[in-house]
């Protein structure tokens, strides 16, 4: 047994200190990360790529000899390399949401608990299957979520003296932080007002509680749509960050629908595709089509068919014939059971639409007419 244990304690001192990976990667010895970052040095630009990715694969791990070469390497490109790797490795990806995390029964529903403690303004939301905590006060922010990380559940706290420092470090945990307890979110009103509060508010056990205004769910579900794109293409944080705050302008503008002419949301859902189209993202039918196919109406479900309940002036759905309060059964002959269809429907013709429509109890059938601007146009031509 004494020799047994004499030869484990040899062999593991001729074996190399092992240093564990980020979940997903391999381990790597101290040896290993000191070759990836002579190998930063090398000549061949592939290479250099090679062991940038690989170093960024290792992660934590691997962050002290990458500060160490930034004080000792004495090449500069390495020098340069190694800074961008450790700020690439210390910014912390979010947890994704996590279905076992639950919302009074509602997984998907968004609620916000507010409070005041010892001098602090603490906020606790449930949205999407994870939960955020943000707690603000004379010694800066800490904002933590909690839900899946590389696939388990876990939690990623972000602190930061202020909210500039908070969105130079970390732009997608600041993307949280202004949705929520920025100027604009509704914990602003909190603790920063007066105590007042927009809405309904219950009190439960002393602690104040507001029911979030749910962002729509077209929103939220483009907003997965295309982080699931930006993490794909690998898009830098600031162009993430972007993305982000555009798709926040759009729940911000869609809940003010009711005081805003509905132009004004396909105004600013037409500036959001210029910004990523330029990423290369697509929205699939998660926004109101381009403004050439566009219909120009807002819409409510009843009974497994679209009601028109609003319809922008000099717009597509007003030069077919459609008024509040008709219901679309069909468009071109095909069922329009959701927005998703109608908008593909809408947006798969520029001309000549056929909707099938129930006004007052009776069905009718409109026909999408020549627009007199254009057929004068047409008529001018022809006569040239």
């Amino acid at each position: 047994m004494k020799n047994a244990l004499i030869l484990s304690i040899a062999a593991a001192l001729l074996v190399p200190a092992l240093v564990h990976a980020a979940p997903g990667a391999p381990a790597a010895d101290e040896n290993q990360i000191k070759a990836l970052i002579d190998q930063l040095a090398s000549g061949e630009y592939a290479k250099r790529e090679e062991a940038a990715q690989k170093l960024k694969a290792i992660g934590k791990p691997a962050l002290p000899a990458l500060k160490a070469a930034i004080t000792d390497a004495p090449d500069a490109e390495v020098i340069a390399r190694c800074q961008s790797l450790v700020k690439r490795i210390e910014i912390r990806p979010l947890p994704e949401g996590d279905p076992a995390i639950g919302n009074l029964g509602a997984n998907r529903a968004t609620r916000m608990r507010m409070s005041v403690n010892e001098g602090n303004r603490i906020l606790d939301v449930v949205e999407g299957g994870r939960e955020i905590k943000i707690t603000e006060g004379p010694d800066g922010i800490v904002l933590a979520v909690t839900g899946l990380v590389n696939g388990e559940p876990g939690t990623e706290e972000y602190a930061a003296k202020d909210p500039d420092q908070l969105k130079d470090e970390n732009p997608d945990a600041y993307a949280i932080y202004d949705r929520y307890a920025g100027a604009n979110g509704p914990g602003f009103l909190f603790g920063r007002g007066g105590g007042r509060f927009a809405g309904q508010v219950q009190i439960n056990g002393g602690v104040f509680i507001q029911p979030m205004p749910a962002a729509p769910d077209e929103l939220e579900q483009l907003r997965t749509h295309l982080e699931k794109q930006m993490k794909e293409l690998k898009l830098k944080t600031d162009q993430r960050a972007e993305v982000i705050k555009g798709i926040n302008n759009l729940v911000d503008t869609k809940a003010a629908m009711a005081a805003l002419p509905m132009e004004k949301y396909t105004e600013k859902c037409d500036e959001f595709r210029k910004t990523i189209e330029q990423y290369k993202l697509d929205p699939g039918t998660f926004l109101p089509p381009p403004a050439k196919t566009r219909l120009g109406v807002s819409v409510t479900s009843d009974e497994n068919h679209l009601v028109v309940m609003r319809i922008a002036e000099k717009s597509r759905a007003e030069r077919i014939g459609l008024r509040e309060g008709h219901q679309i059964r069909k468009i071109n002959g095909k069922d329009v059971p959701n927005v998703t269809e109608l908008r593909k429907l809408v947006g798969e013709k520029e001309k000549g639409l056929i909707m099938e429509i129930t006004r007052s109890g009776e069905d009718l059938k409109l026909e999408e007419k020549e627009d007199k601007a254009e057929k004068t146009e047409k008529t001018e031509k022809a006569a040239k």
